[in-house]
């Protein structure tokens, strides 16, 4: 005989149903949902005020989720994963693409600093957020004050804030990009990362099943760069890979020692058409990537890093043709026997090929 639900048995979910509502009344992050925030780019519009992007995520990790053990289960076939690290870092890195994303919630955000993180909801500025998109992404734009952002920033000009919530901390970080000074525009995926994504096999293992490995002396041309620059030089990824990796990469390259940076990714939502953003053609989608930040910022200098595995000498090359006066230097990671055509027409003195980072120790000591 079949026995029916009794109430009592229905009112965990009743509760979290409960939550869930007053989160979107709210924006009081539910108790399981998590909130990753991206850094961003702020550029300064006036003498007195910025223009301050603020991009996150909202999302339920899913952690033993059936559709994240079918990945797993299928990628570790396919992989033959029986190591017992393998596994441990599979199941990690596919739970970033197998969270429940949360549409239509909005978060509150607060200076961290500026004393407002301290005051209680109603007595301060609290910024709210637009509402997220079905794949969890929500994007801000906030004008905010020189004197707020200035006093609320380290050494390095960033700002750190937080989601509203007075039991988890959920933070993020401003970059803020003075108009002037000089900017690395940088590929992830063979040129500061050791990928091999020319072996197809060797790069989804590189991704989803081992350690990552940096590129020989990037960590130390970059830090080289700063240096030379007088710390006004930022960098910022324009990578391929999806925002799904986001926490894996931020966290190596930071335990790696590499400087802070943002991170320019792709969107992509497994469940719909999105996911074929993946297999997008690479030039329209760095080329579309990269142009706002040049037009952004039109008196800085820049210095693109990428590879010639795919189309980084290609976008590059278009780059320098609309933006001859902007782009200073363009480096490219030799990784296939690559020869000078690839980048035809470019003033032989803007460009070169490299094999690791200490090959470019000439151009910034």
């Amino acid at each position: 005989m079949m026995r029916t639900s009794t109430p009592l048995s229905l009112l965990p979910t009743f509760l979290l149903s409960l939550n869930k509502a007053s989160n979107y009344l709210t924006g009081k992050i539910a108790c399981d949902e998590r909130v990753l925030f991206f850094p961003t780019l702020a550029n300064k519009i006036n003498a007195t005020h910025w223009h301050v992007p603020i991009h996150g995520w909202i999302f339920e990790p899913e952690t033993e989720s059936k559709k994240r053990r079918v990945a797993i289960k299928g990628l570790g076939k396919l992989f033959q994963v029986n190591d017992v690290d393998e596994k441990r870092l599979l199941k990690r890195r596919l739970m970033w693409f197998t969270v429940d994303n949360q549409s239509m919630k909005y978060v509150k955000i607060a200076i961290v600093g500026s004393g407002i993180e301290e005051k209680e909801e109603g007595e301060g500025d609290h910024y709210r957020l637009p509402r997220s998109a079905k794949d969890g992404h929500f994007i801000g734009h906030l004008t905010l004050r020189n004197d707020e952002l200035l006093d609320a920033a380290d050494s390095d000009g960033i700002v750190r804030y937080e989601a509203i919530d007075h039991k988890r901390t959920f933070a993020g970080a401003i970059h803020l990009l003075p108009p002037t000074g000089v900017s690395i525009i940088s590929d992830i995926d063979d040129t500061v990362k050791i990928t091999n994504y020319l072996d197809k096999k060797e790069f989804y293992k590189n991704t989803f099943l081992r350690e990552f490995k940096q590129v020989p002396g990037m960590k130390e041309l970059f830090h080289a760069c700063k240096s030379k620059y007088d710390n006004n030089c930022s960098i910022h990824y324009v990578s391929a890979s999806p925002y799904q990796l986001f926490e894996e990469l931020s966290n190596f390259f930071t335990s790696a020692g590499f400087p802070s940076a943002t991170y320019h990714l792709k969107r992509i939502r497994v469940k719909d058409k999105t996911l074929l953003q993946l297999f997008a053609d690479p030039e329209d989608y760095k080329i579309r990537q990269i142009t706002p930040i040049l037009n952004t910022y039109p008196l800085r200098k820049f210095i693109l890093i990428g590879d010639s595995g795919e189309k980084d000498p290609e976008v590059y090359k278009e780059l320098i043709r609309r933006y001859p006066n902007q782009i200073e230097k363009i480096w490219i990671r030799n990784v296939n026997g690559a020869n000078a055509t690839r980048m035809e027409g470019v003033d032989p003195g803007r460009w070169r090929f490299f094999s690791d980072g200490y090959d470019l120790m000439d151009e910034v000591v």
